[in-house]
């Protein structure tokens, strides 16, 4: 069976964090993402409560992901106090994955503005500081993942590629099922390309019979994730599928529950 969970992002301005393992303890969820929304839970303060909340609920932490914004685009920047903050900020969300247990960190890396910037982002002096990021992770206990986003690094697995070409040390991924469709790419492209390196799915549903994608709660939009999964599957993929939605696909948190019964029941069928 493939281990199925839920996102706190998809509780965005919904439910606090800290009330999240109570709630997927109610719901019978056992594997969860953390979504740290901003630095007051990067505190260890923070985490330390979070953690006992989460060990007394039974619910292990598949990855730990922050606001990206706040501070991944500056791991980057070549100006050294801007990259020294930014890097005092990823080592407290790398210290809040190991005391959560978590196996991996979700990082979106520096935006890209317009199509096609990509290209003059000079990947050959970001790559060692990706390895330098990934070896920071593993003193933490957690695989560095580098998600694919429209607007970020890696909204194609072609610039995937060429940035795992350049680096020396591990890095994974997390495959995000909207992202790919919003940067036009199918989502087995990734699967392809990077295997047995994606270590977790963000799932929503997606109908794709329109002009445009709907992006929605499974199983109301018809996306096929059986022919995801049988991919990943015969890639070695020993991950997890998490759903994470946006807030605005739906009304009341209880639909979150039925649309997570409703992924598990799809893809382990």
């Amino acid at each position: 069976m493939v281990a199925t969970g839920i996102s706190t992002a998809s509780f965005f301005d919904k439910l606090m964090l800290e009330d999240a393992p109570a709630l997927f303890r109610q719901w019978g969820v056992r594997n969860a993402e953390y979504y740290l929304n901003s630095y007051c839970e990067y505190d260890p303060a923070f985490i330390d409560r979070l953690a006992k909340e989460t060990e007394d609920a039974g619910i292990r932490v598949i990855g730990v992901h922050p606001m990206s914004l706040q501070y991944e685009p500056l791991l980057f920047t070549p100006h050294p106090r801007q990259r020294s903050d930014a890097m005092k900020a990823y080592e407290l969300v790398l210290r809040a994955g190991e005391r959560l247990h978590a196996d991996h960190y979700v990082m979106h890396g520096p935006v890209v503005l317009g199509k096609g910037v990509s290209k003059n982002l000079q990947l050959e002096r970001l790559a060692p500081i990706f390895d330098t990021l990934s070896d920071m992770a593993e003193d933490h206990g957690l695989h560095l993942t580098l998600e694919n986003v429209s607007y970020s690094i890696m909204p194609t697995p072609e610039i995937g590629k060429e940035i795992r070409s350049l680096i020396t040390r591990p890095l994974y991924h997390t495959l995000d099922i909207k992202q790919a469709i919003r940067a036009g790419v199918d989502p087995l492209a990734f699967v392809e390309a990077f295997g047995a390196h994606i270590l977790a799915v963000h799932a929503c549903d997606c109908d794709l019979s329109g002009e445009k994608p709907r992006y929605c709660l499974p199983p109301h939009g018809g996306y096929d994730f059986r022919r995801l999964i049988d991919a990943l599957k015969g890639r070695d993929f020993q991950g997890s599928v998490l759903l994470e939605a946006y807030s605005d696909m739906y009304r009341e948190i209880s639909e979150l529950k039925d649309a997570y019964y409703a992924l598990d029941k799809i893809i382990n069928a």
